[in-house]
């Protein structure tokens, strides 16, 4: 029999059986045993049109596969696909009567209903309180921080939220750790150096930006006082859950990163309203004698105000020392406008010494850096 399938010779061709019926036959020749077999392929009739549930579910499905690839249209295509196999399950247990059907449109509908609830959960809107949401509107949405990101920045397990009433300190000077990072939300603190009034902090700014930056380990002191001026709501990160957090989240330490500079930038503007030389002119905190002043002390703010460090004043009095001044009356006066002008910052070069002519005057022509704290002789 199996020689006879190998030689057998095959014809197909289409036979209508019935009106609007066509069918194809095989026909199959065994030259060994002499036979023809017909075998019918195809349908003898064709059925009617599906129920309109089936319709309805397989056009639900075709829409789903047109979503863009974009967040609203993933949450689409599962929508449109949990509707279409709910449709198809109600057809196949109802009108077919077919479990096998049902089986499987009944489970493609459960795993694209998860989908569905899993997208929604994610583009779900954050709210926060109206406190945090001013302060989110005004600092970082700018930024383009999201607000599930804002959300941990702000959540309870890495800040806390106080309240200070007038005349509360939030630190006091040289007793308390610089282990933190606190922002003003709504009221008035202002900033004291040894009763020495500073500046203001208004709300949505940074509290103690500077020390933060300029801390290491978070166990230096505060070298100022930060009392409230009002009722103050203000928010703090402890420095270790703060940094945990920021490694996290790369974007996030970028956007603090730049707000700190910021703030910190805006306080050294407002302290250089205070540096005021003898004669009464202010000086400016951009010039290169200031800001490598700035740079080199642990308390901005008490550079910025003038308050020299000891460091600084030794090496300044040893070449103040130095210096050899003549009984002459012209060396004399010369020697202490030399003296006068490496106190107060001028580096004035040898080859225009003899420009200088008597004790009140200067040369007009001095090319000398001025780095805004004065002396007089």
């Amino acid at each position: 029999m199996e020689n006879a399938m190998e030689n057998a010779s095959f014809i197909l061709y289409p036979k209508i059986f019935e009106e609007n019926s066509t069918s194809y036959i095989v026909k199959i020749k065994y030259p060994d045993l002499n036979v023809w077999m017909e075998q019918v392929l195809g349908c003898f009739t064709w059925a009617p049109t599906n129920h309109i549930l089936f319709q309805i579910g397989n056009s639900a499905l075709g829409i789903g596969l047109l979503a863009p690839d974009t967040t609203y249209g993933l949450l689409t295509l599962h929508g449109l696909f949990t509707l279409g196999f709910l449709l198809l399950s109600i057809w196949s247990w109802v009108i077919l009567c077919a479990p096998d059907f049902f089986s499987w449109n009944f489970a493609f509908m459960i795993m694209n209903a998860v989908q569905t609830l899993f997208h929604m959960y994610h583009i779900r809107p954050v709210k926060f309180c109206d406190e945090l949401e001013d302060l989110y509107i005004a600092n970082f949405e700018p930024l383009r921080v999201s607000r599930s990101s804002f959300k941990k920045l702000v959540c309870a397990d890495y800040c806390t939220m106080m309240t200070l009433h007038e005349g509360e300190s939030y630190c006091t000077q040289s007793i308390t750790k610089t282990d933190k990072l606190g922002l003003l939300i709504s009221g008035v603190m202002s900033v004291y150096c040894n009763r020495n009034f500073l500046h203001h902090i208004k709300a949505k700014q940074f509290i103690d930006s500077p020390e933060f930056e300029s801390s290491v380990t978070g166990e230096e002191k505060f070298q100022v006082s930060i009392v409230a001026g009002s009722s103050c709501r203000y928010i703090f990160w402890p420095r270790q859950s703060l940094e945990y957090l920021l490694i996290k989240e790369p974007y996030l330490a970028y956007v603090m990163s730049v707000l700190l500079g910021r703030d910190i930038t805006n306080k050294l503007y407002a302290l250089n309203e205070k540096v005021v030389t003898p004669s009464g002119s202010r000086m400016d905190i951009r010039l290169p004698s200031v800001s490598n002043t700035i740079k080199s002390r642990h308390d901005i703010r008490k550079a910025v105000v003038g308050i020299p460090s000891e460091s600084n004043m030794n090496e300044l009095m040893s070449k103040v020392n130095s210096i050899d001044i003549d009984t002459d009356s012209d060396d004399s006066c010369n020697g202490n406008n030399v003296k006068a002008g490496l106190l107060n910052g001028h580096v004035t070069h040898s080859h225009q010494r003899s420009s200088l002519s008597t004790c009140g005057e200067s040369p007009k022509s001095q090319n000398s850096i001025n780095s805004g704290v004065h002396f007089e002789m």
